[in-house]
């Protein structure tokens, strides 16, 4: 038997169209279908158990409405999707991906297209938006209308969305709230911010894991928003004020544009924590892309803070470091002024003899908040990345922590991206040929 149907019926002017997706097998079922309004939704289930209630779909441009309206155009496209890949920073080294894909494209009254690109894999859907044409022209998104609808008496595990601008020299958002637990989906975010992925919940005998994966230039992270009626929780932007640059905090982009995946892990308690969808469906790195070792790291601030990052306590840690067989240690801020390039090379061939390597710690910010902890301002140019970048690699720094982004907007995911490919070209150091791999 296949794994999927398509069936449609003509309904008033609008073609109401049914799919069905199955996932390799057979678990899980995914349905779509446009309504008598030409809304698209979905549900989906494992092994015959509802794990979401008909939810939305759909984006609202500025120009145009994609959340209604709409009529299939043409067959959708189905395929099966395979991936074998490894790798070194995740849950688990060595991993095969399989999904049974659905591509469906629409079209709403004025002919304008959106794709919605499906994947069903064993442990969980992938969903995203693409928009096919080709269009120098700059489109807005005024909102995303996903939702993940839940049946009546699932719980939640869900850490609240800080309100931007807030906490300590106004950091926030800095993913530091309480969890809330087991808590009844339907309960407001008392920040009234939203929550923040991943999202768990529990619904009869499944788990479910809400995140997105695999962002782009042209989107802004996303929460889910503040609140869920009937349990059904909408997929909200970043706050405005979430940005960098003066750029934007919403969706904009040309035509042709992709959004996100939106994942949904489903299954027992054991896969939702094993799962690695989120990566399954992650851009494949650049070519020539050189990821850091994995490692664990000894590290001075938790417990003495800014006056640790001097050059005898950093030592004492990376001796630590050896003794423990761990690969790294951190330097956290103010290095710069209370250690000095000149004596962290010095710690850097110290470290070397121990079998240790040294990462740094810079700070992001520019004038969105009020941290005062150097290095600051390092990163804000690309002239700045890599001149910084050069400086790091000539002294022997394997690694960097950069921190205090003000949030999810889509000009700081950009200013992210610009960072991690400014670094990867200019990161060409190599381990000291006395650093060993005999570490625990």
């Amino acid at each position: 038997m296949k794994p999927f149907f398509l069936a449609s019926a003509l309904l008033t002017p609008l073609l109401a169209a049914e799919l069905e997706l199955s996932s390799p097998d057979a678990q899980l079922k995914l349905t779509v279908r446009t309504d008598e309004a030409g809304a698209p939704r979905y549900t989906l289930s494992r092994a015959g158990s509802v794990v979401l209630r008909e939810s939305k779909l759909g984006l609202v441009r500025a120009d145009a409405d994609f959340s209604k309206g709409l009529e299939m155009d043409g067959e959708p496209g189905i395929s099966k999707v395979t991936d074998d890949y490894q790798i070194a920073t995740a849950k688990r080294r060595s991993n095969h991906y399989e999904a049974n894909r659905a591509s469906l494209r629409f079209k709403n009254a004025g002919g304008q297209k959106l794709d919605i690109i499906f994947q069903l894999s064993n442990d969980g859907l992938g969903f995203r938006y693409h928009f096919p044409e080709t269009d120098k022209t700059v489109r807005k998104l005024a909102s995303e209308a996903t939702t993940f609808h839940f049946p009546e008496n699932t719980k939640a595990w869900l850490q609240p969305m800080s309100q931007a601008k807030t906490g300590w020299e106004e950091t926030n958002p800095s993913y530091e709230e309480y969890h809330e637990q087991d808590i009844p989906v339907g309960t407001p975010s008392p920040t009234g911010a939203g929550w923040v992925y991943p999202a768990l919940f529990r619904t009869g005998e499944n788990w479910v894991l809400i995140s997105e994966a695999a962002p782009q230039r042209g989107y802004c992270n996303t929460r889910l928003a503040h609140e869920s009626p009937d349990g059904e929780y909408g997929v909200a932007f970043a706050d405005p004020r979430e940005t960098v640059f003066g750029g934007p905090a919403h969706p904009e982009s040309t035509l042709p544009w992709t959004t996100p995946w939106r994942v949904v892990v489903v299954g027992s308690l054991k896969t939702v924590t094993e799962s690695m969808l989120g990566v399954d469906l992650a851009d494949k790195p650049a070519p020539g892309a050189k990821p850091a070792a994995p490692g664990i790291a000894s590290w001075s601030w938790p417990l003495l803070g800014d006056a640790s990052c001097n050059y005898d306590t950093q030592k004492r840690f990376i001796d630590y470091a050896a003794e423990m067989g761990w690969r790294y240690t951190l330097i956290d801020a103010m290095w710069d002024k209370q250690i000095g390039d000149a004596k962290m090379k010095e710690l850097v061939r110290h470290a070397a003899r121990k079998n240790v390597e040294i990462l740094v710690w810079l700070n992001s910010a520019g004038d969105w908040n009020g941290t005062y902890q150097t290095p600051k301002d390092t990163l804000l140019t690309k002239a700045k990345r890599e001149e910084t970048f050069k400086r790091l690699k000539d002294m022997g720094i394997s690694g960097v922590k950069i921190d205090f982004f003000p949030g999810d907007g889509q000009s700081v995911v950009n200013y992210q991206l610009d960072i991690l490919e400014d670094q990867q070209t200019g990161r060409a150091h190599q381990p000291d040929p006395l650093l060993k791999e005999q570490r625990r």
